[in-house]
């Protein structure tokens, strides 16, 4: 069946219509930008699948378009001619094609859908004769940024038709008036709805609701134009955490769980159990919270072609998500009611992506690939959403895919802080200017320091003057020769103009020898001392030395500098920031190991964080230094 501008056939009611919740209505007037337009004619259509759709002819002046609503979501679409279609058979969900959107520019288009579907009845004006029955084959597309296209295909051997538009909101549409007909709810009331197999009562929260499973018998039940006809009993009862006909309220307002799912994903051979619970507003449509080893998401659906591929990863609304899992996933048990026809042991393909607190799932089951947003929910947050309505939660276990790092806030500002002050020594040290002010050589005789006019054998020692800046420190240094002897050295810097001094003390050991073959050392031949700046002036330096033998001289050199780098005082703030940061640094390490270690990725999987990077390599240094002092060691025992 192909859609044509053939003219206005007035059909009539072809056949009953199935009741649904819908805030459109026959001859009802809309706006879409400045032109408007009003709905004639109206056409119900089964999916392949089993879900039914509502398709709106809306009529303009001097066009017409189709309004098609689906699950809560709204697209106008307008046939377009000359686009050069490919045969159905050439696509497949993911495929990508060049279609032109509204306004005639070229996009990419990404196929959510390759499907068919039937009419099953109709109402008003239609722009062709509608055949109660006849099917048609189609092609969803999207490009992720609001446009929509499909391609009607129609039976075997007819040419293929394009339909392009946009998906809207009801508030984009300004519908008002249209005729009035009998509610949903009068129609179910009317109806009865009863389980075949116990009489116990069915209620239902939607229209679109295709299977149901009755909580009295646990029987799977099929629901078709109001309905019920059983399909068999499940072979085992479902046991949800959290009873069906709850409210709960989210971000998108209040909702009501309808319908709950067991399923299992096989990883490496082995299925493991996770739980979907349906979500229903009017005016929001369908979201599914799910559960899984405890911790809780709320999932929302996105559009086709909004995610973006790059390396095996996934980009959506510029965030990129990391490849995490991919799995066969299977359903076990149903409860409730669902908006497709589900079977007990029905499979599928996912993948998901995360970047924490989001995680993008794709699930793909035969012609129909689908895309989803969940976000990570506390325990505490579900439970305050459903207020005082009991639940049957447990803790969580392990770490979950998209569960937010707890250490994540604070480790990524410290390893920046850490890695700034780092850098801010490393800047300083270079650009430390560490000026020469005076340097002489002096000879520490055995004996006291003893006064003396005569610098020979006193010990003592008097610098001629030199001059020394204001704002700097002062570097006082020693070097020595010592051999199993130590030496000691009180040195002042008095002010020759004020008199004031300032004093600083050294102690220099050095020892060494042979033991059993094996030589050793052990002490320094140096020293220095760092004090203050001082004022600006000239300086005589005076020293006072002793050195532990009773026979030899000691020679010495001695040096005075200023603006020398305080890499103590950097090594002590590094330390002082390094102790919270390895503290942090380990959990969180620790943390996304525990999370990348249950992904099809494996740790190596992990995004790299500055955190995990400098992480990373403080444990490759710290195994390399191990590495080098074995080789030493092994080098000396040679």
């Amino acid at each position: 069946m192909q859609r044509t501008d053939r003219g206005v056939d007035s059909l009539g009611k072809v056949a009953d219509l199935v009741p649904m919740d819908s805030p459109l209505r026959l001859f009802a007037d809309g706006q879409l930008g400045s032109q408007t337009f009003i709905l004639v004619g109206m056409a119900q259509l089964r999916h392949s699948a089993g879900g039914l759709t509502q398709e709106w002819y809306a009529k303009f002046s001097g066009t017409w378009g189709w309004l098609a609503e689906a699950q809560g979501r709204y697209y106008m679409t307008f046939e377009a001619e000359g686009a050069k279609l490919p045969p159905i058979g050439s696509l497949s969900p993911g495929a990508q094609l060049q279609l032109p959107n509204m306004l005639g520019v070229t996009k990419t288009y990404t196929v959510g859908e390759v499907g068919s579907a039937t009419y099953v009845a109709a109402t008003g004006e239609l722009p062709f004769r509608l055949v109660p029955e006849g099917s048609y084959r189609f092609v969803d597309l999207a490009d992720g940024e609001g446009n929509f296209a499909t391609i009607d295909y129609g039976e075997p051997g007819d040419e293929p038709a394009l339909y392009i538009g946009q998906q809207l909101s009801l508030a984009d549409l300004h519908i008002t008036g249209g005729e009035v007909g009998p509610s949903r709810e009068a129609q179910v009331r009317s109806s009865r709805l009863a389980c075949p197999n116990c009489n116990a009562p069915i209620e239902l929260h939607t229209s679109e609701t295709q299977r149901a499973v009755c909580a009295h018998c646990n029987t799977l039940l099929d629901i078709n134009a109001g309905s019920l006809q059983v399909l068999g009993k499940l072979a085992t009862k479902a046991q949800p955490r959290i009873p069906l006909g709850a409210k709960g309220r989210f971000l998108e307002g209040e909702m009501t769980v309808i319908g709950y799912i067991g399923r299992s994903a096989q990883i490496e051979g082995d299925w493991y159990p996770f739980e979907e619970y349906l979500l229903y507003a009017p005016n929001v449509g369908f979201r599914w919270l799910v559960e899984s080893d405890g911790h809780w998401s709320y999932v929302q659906p996105v559009a086709t072609g909004a995610v973006k591929f790059e390396g095996g990863d996934a980009t959506y609304e510029g965030v990129k998500l990391r490849l995490f899992q991919s799995a066969q996933l299977r359903v076990d048990n149903v409860l409730g009611e669902v908006y497709w026809k589900v079977q007990a042991g029905e499979m599928s393909r996912g993948d998901d992506f995360v970047a924490p607190p989001a995680m993008l799932s794709r699930e793909t089951s035969g012609g129909e690939e689908t895309w989803s947003l969940s976000t990570y929910l506390k325990v505490d947050e579900v439970e305050r959403a459903f207020g005082k309505t009991p639940l049957q939660v447990r803790a969580p276990i392990g770490v979950a895919p998209n569960q937010v790092n707890p250490a994540g806030n604070a480790a990524t500002p410290l390893t920046l802080s850490f890695l700034a002050l780092l850098l801010l020594g490393i800047v300083f040290a270079v650009m430390a200017p560490a000026t020469q002010k005076y340097q002489t050589e002096v000879t520490i005789h055995p004996g006291q320091p003893v006064a003396s006019e005569s610098s020979d054998g006193s010990n003592v020692f008097f610098s001629d003057p030199f001059k020394l800046e204001a704002g700097k420190n002062v570097e006082l240094a020693f070097r020595t020769n010592l051999a199993n002897n130590w030496a000691y050295v009180v040195a002042s810097l008095v002010n020759t103009n004020t008199g004031d001094v300032v004093t600083a003390d050294a102690s220099m050991e050095y020892y060494s020898g042979v033991e059993d073959g094996e030589s050793w050392s052990e002490g320094n031949q140096s020293a220095s001392k760092v004090v203050s700046p001082v004022p600006a002036g000239d300086y005589a330096l005076r020293l006072e030395m002793q050195h532990g033998a009773t026979t030899g001289d000691v020679p010495m050199t001695v040096r005075v500098r200023q603006g020398v780098f305080r890499g103590r005082y950097l090594a002590i703030a590094l330390g002082a920031l390094g102790i919270p940061f390895l503290i942090i640094g380990i959990y969180s390490y620790s943390f996304e190991r525990k999370r990348w270690t249950n992904s099809s990725q494996g740790p190596s999987g992990a995004p790299k964080t500055p955190l995990t990077i400098l992480v990373g390599g403080i444990v490759m240094l710290l195994g390399g230094i191990v590495v080098i002092l074995k080789a030493f060691g092994s080098s000396s025992d040679d």
